[in-house]
């Protein structure tokens, strides 16, 4: 005698319920990858930086008649090896000691920036006998001669040069600005300190 096996409608659906199942899975799947890929390039695409660095320095000191300032009051100073601070050893420091520090600031970042401030810092808590004053000029695009009467050449005795502009400075991708600063002690005790000056930048807006 022949069995016929009768098919199950049961087996049947649960099979195609399945199949539906792991289509919409790898549907969903590939979506996902994709969205995660394009946004990933997006990103990666549009992404820029800013970066505030000390593209060039001086540190004047007075000039007159008989021994020397540097003689007296010996002072070290160095740029940071990531161009982010300059730091100035100096040794006696007495009554009306005063130096001009100047700094060439360049933006050589991706994106516009603005120079907030020169920021100065002692190794020592007391600093109330010190008096900082520090102009701002620029900014100065690719190309644009700002060495006279700004830079090159510049003395002591002429600083602050006339110009000097109102902070913050808003310096577009390889602008310069300069800075000079004027650091005056009045105390009565002699010191040797150590001094770091940074610019500090501010993104826009």
């Amino acid at each position: 005698m022949r069995r016929y096996r009768r098919n199950n409608p049961i087996n049947k659906t649960i099979g195609i319920s399945f199949l539906l199942l792991m289509l919409a899975l790898s549907i969903t799947g590939y979506s996902y990858s994709h969205w995660q890929e394009t946004i990933y390039i997006q990103g990666t695409i549009k992404t820029g930086y800013w970066k505030l660095v000390i593209d060039s320095e001086k540190l004047l000191v007075p000039v007159g008649p008989g021994i020397g300032f540097n003689d007296t009051h010996p002072i070290y100073y160095h740029v940071t090896p990531d161009n982010q601070s300059l730091i100035a050893e100096c040794q006696n420091v007495d009554y009306n000691w005063t130096i001009a520090i100047g700094l060439l600031i360049k933006n050589t970042g991706t994106i516009p920036l603005k120079l907030k401030n020169v920021e100065i810092t002692f190794n020592i808590t007391d600093t109330t006998n010190f008096t900082i004053t520090t102009h701002y000029y620029g900014p100065f695009p690719p190309g644009t001669n700002f060495n006279f009467p700004y830079w090159d050449g510049i003395k002591f005795e002429e600083v602050p040069p006339a110009g000097d502009s109102p902070s913050p400075i808003p310096l577009d991708p390889n602008d310069h600005a300069i800075t000079w600063t004027t650091i005056n002690y009045n105390g009565t005790q002699p010191l040797n300190i150590t001094i770091t000056a940074t610019p500090i930048d501010d993104p826009y807006p």
